[in-house]
């Protein structure tokens, strides 16, 4: 089986903003250790036409993007073949990343490597998140950079070597990337909204209901000590 591991870095998390640093890592789980490991990898900047409001956070100036006008064009078209030589792609936080590379590269089967993937990793906030650092460091592995595509890749793709039972692990995210989401709304009054908000649901001000967003092979409702309704499959 092959995976193609990927980060993006944006001008921010709105959908006006813009990808400008892509990179990927096509990544072979084998039948043994000697068969299991990278194959190829990529990493390319994206011109952008709009101010990176992300800089404090990536480092990556407009000005940078545009060096790889000349460029850019021929390196997405490797990673497409690259995608296209994958079972899956795979990002740490998919729900971010997916939709952005869909948009450049075309639809691809994704697995979510922070909410698929069962690293044993207990350290996870009340809405199912932690991040990639603190799991890397969990399992032993010294961060030197960050915050670049290509660097954030590297540190998932170290993760992967080191975990105990990839492959079961990988076979166990392929069936739950299969269980559908659902959107939950709590059914609670305002004097009771502390109890949504500790069970990780959000205040949706538009709608101005609290919700949340679970998988259904959780069966997460049944660990709920308030009523709760399903809004969308």
């Amino acid at each position: 089986m092959k995976l193609f591991v990927i980060d993006t870095e944006t001008t921010g998390t709105a959908d006006t903003d813009q990808v400008c640093e892509i990179a990927g890592t096509l990544y072979q789980v084998g039948t043994s250790k000697q068969s299991t490991g990278s194959i190829a990898s990529i990493s390319t900047l994206l011109p952008i036409t709009i101010a990176n409001n992300a800089i404090e956070i990536n480092g990556i100036s407009p000005d940078l993007t545009r060096a790889s006008q000349k460029f850019y064009e021929q390196s997405l078209a490797v990673f497409k073949v690259m995608a296209a030589a994958s079972d899956y792609c795979v990002a740490f936080n998919a729900e971010f990343d997916a939709p952005r590379i869909d948009a450049l590269i075309g639809k691809q089967r994704w697995l979510c490597a922070m909410q698929d993937f069962d690293w044993g990793y207990t350290r996870v906030n009340v809405y199912g998140g932690y991040k990639l650092i603190d799991l890397a460091l969990w399992m032993g592995i010294g961060i030197s950079t960050a915050h670049r595509a290509a660097d954030d890749v590297r540190l998932l793709v170290e993760c992967m070597n080191r975990a105990p039972n990839l492959q079961e692990m990988i076979d166990s995210a392929i069936e739950r990337s299969n269980s559908p989401i659902l959107e939950l709304q709590a059914l609670v009054s305002y004097a009771d909204k502390d109890l949504a908000k500790s069970a990780g649901f959000r205040w949706d001000a538009k709608r101005k209901i609290w919700v949340k967003k679970v998988k259904e092979c959780d069966e997460y409702l049944k660990s709920l000590n308030f009523d709760a309704a399903i809004l969308s499959e």
